[in-house]
């Protein structure tokens, strides 16, 4: 039987003393050159709001349940602590290597059509790649999850690992995981916040996941994220 893959990612990007990490240029985040269709999201509000402690105790994997439309506002909201900004991004990512990248399933989006986005963190907006929500295929991928159908978006976290080990060698693979944990969690902050239901779901069917959004060799996908009311 062959060694446990988990077991030997671990032991291979293990630092010890007199390890170096290899730094290399930073790779830049996705653009897409010919999107279907270029949804410019509302400026995000920075100020007001419920205040921070009282946000933290209510933040829980909380499963939408009403099948609600989502306004364009409130995306904006929840999406901005990923969005670029002179000091980097709202979370912290080794290197500035930013292995992320974020999707949109659209399937009640305030005037928006019903597709598949890419999130682009330069202009914080969204970029359609794909048309239609087949709530049936996104149910499947999720091990038959019903909460799909009372979603009004599922958040799409994927990793592009090789961004971070082009910083740190293999050691960028277990860094780009622990980055997609800093991400939901700030999105998780942001929906709260505004009392919309967000429900991580780390457990899903990888290659019709990758399918579903198409994503190219050496992008996975890490978190789906359920949001809505």
């Amino acid at each position: 039987m062959g060694e446990h893959a988990g077991k030997a990612f671990y032991r291979a990007t293990r630092l010890r003393p007199g390890d170096e990490l290899p730094r290399r240029k930073l790779p830049t985040a996705k653009v897409y050159a010919t999107p279907i269709e270029t949804v410019v999201l509302p400026p995000p509000r920075s100020e007001g709001g419920a205040p921070v402690w009282r946000v933290l105790r209510r933040v829980r994997p909380d499963p939408p349940v009403s099948g609600m439309t989502l306004t364009l506002a409130d995306l904006s909201q929840v999406l901005s602590p990923l969005a670029a900004r002179k000091e980097g991004r709202g979370y912290p990512s080794a290197g500035g290597a930013y292995p992320l990248e974020v999707y949109v399933a659209a399937q009640r989006l305030q005037d928006t059509f019903a597709g598949t986005y890419h999130y682009a963190v330069k202009n914080h907006q969204l970029e359609q790649t794909a048309l239609g929500f087949d709530a049936g295929a996104w149910r499947e991928a999720l091990l038959g999850m019903e909460l799909v159908e009372a979603a009004s978006v599922l958040v799409v976290f994927t990793a592009v690992p090789e961004r971070s080990e082009a910083v740190y060698g293999l050691r960028g693979y277990r860094y780009a995981l622990i980055e997609a944990g800093y991400a939901v969690g700030a999105v998780m902050m942001a929906a709260t916040a505004l009392g919309l239901a967000a429900y991580p779901a780390e457990t899903f069917y990888d290659e019709q996941v990758s399918r579903l959004l198409a994503l190219p060799e050496g992008e996975h996908p890490v978190v789906v994220l359920l949001l809505g009311r």
